[in-house]
């Protein structure tokens, strides 16, 4: 019998307290489940109009922000389906600031530093940069992250603060670039000639920039070589082929004229007076 009265109880405050709340509960989830698809929708159409348009880096940014934008749209939507006041809402998370701010300064960080990223523009979309011990092409900036590609195809998520809080170094920023290639050659061969032959090597290449012209110096006497520097200006699209062009070039024109590349090796010095203590043993 007591269970009866309980189930009963518990029937007649579903009953006044949940059921009339119910609607209010399933249009709020609606919206949700509803709402989300359709942000997702927006930002793929966006992209895809956008795709031959603008400035990509801004671009990218502008469609993820506007995709959070409405998603926060849609959730203050819903609880004010609910029976949450916006401005109720406004006011509690005013008073919270404080604690939110500690709990989610990194995140928040990050969203400063996206800002600071777009304005400022230290890199965009297609450039290769690197910072700490990252390094790649820059794929996307979004509100939290910088998305790098690296040359591995791997891909690199560095948060936003991290960018801005370090020293990147941006290789593709101007146009061009100076290359220097170390070669070392024998102690014995002309010099004269090995700059010759690196200089014609240089200025046979199609993609070699003249102003400032390239130039070949001596730039340090090692211990078992003469080390040459081979310096010229490239576009910063072929900077790596180029490199690789001239290193394969230089090694098969040496050769050619006979001019020795070193390699690490021990040279060992055998004197009369062990000689004569071998002999004697």
């Amino acid at each position: 019998m007591t269970k009866i009265v309980l189930m009963q109880s518990l029937w007649d405050k579903f009953i006044s307290d949940v059921l009339p709340f119910l609607p209010q509960l399933l249009t709020a989830i609606l919206i949700v489940v509803i709402g989300l698809p359709v942000a997702r929708y927006i930002q793929k159409n966006c992209i895809k109009k956008a795709q031959n348009s603008g400035d990509p880096t801004l671009k990218r940014f502008l469609i993820n922000f506007i995709y959070i934008l409405v998603v926060v749209f849609i959730g203050i939507s819903a609880l004010t389906t609910l029976g949450i006041a916006s401005v109720s809402l406004l006011t509690v998370l005013g008073a919270a600031s404080l604690a939110i701010g500690l709990a989610l300064k990194d995140f928040l960080s990050n969203i400063a530093a996206s800002f600071v990223l777009i304005f400022l523009r230290p890199f965009k979309v297609g450039d290769y940069i690197s910072v700490q011990n990252a390094a790649g092409t820059v794929t996307e900036i979004n509100l939290f992250m910088t998305v790098l590609n690296t040359l591995g195809n791997e891909a690199l998520f560095i948060p936003n603060n991290q960018l801005i809080t370090n020293s990147v170094t941006n290789y593709t920023h101007n146009n061009v670039r100076r290359l220097d290639i170390n070669i070392g050659i024998d102690y014995g061969a002309d010099i004269k000639k090995a700059r010759e032959i690196l200089l014609q090597e240089m200025i046979a290449h199609e993609q070699t920039q003249y102003d400032p012209p390239p130039i070949v110096v001596v730039q340090n006497l090692g211990d078992s070589a003469i080390q040459l520097i081979a310096r010229l200006w490239v576009d910063k699209d072929y900077y790596t082929q180029i490199k690789y062009d001239l290193l394969e070039r230089f090694k098969t024109s040496l050769d050619a004229a006979n001019i020795g590349i070193p390699f690490p090796q021990l040279t060992l010095h055998v004197t009369k007076a062990n000689e004569e203590k071998n002999e004697k043993e």
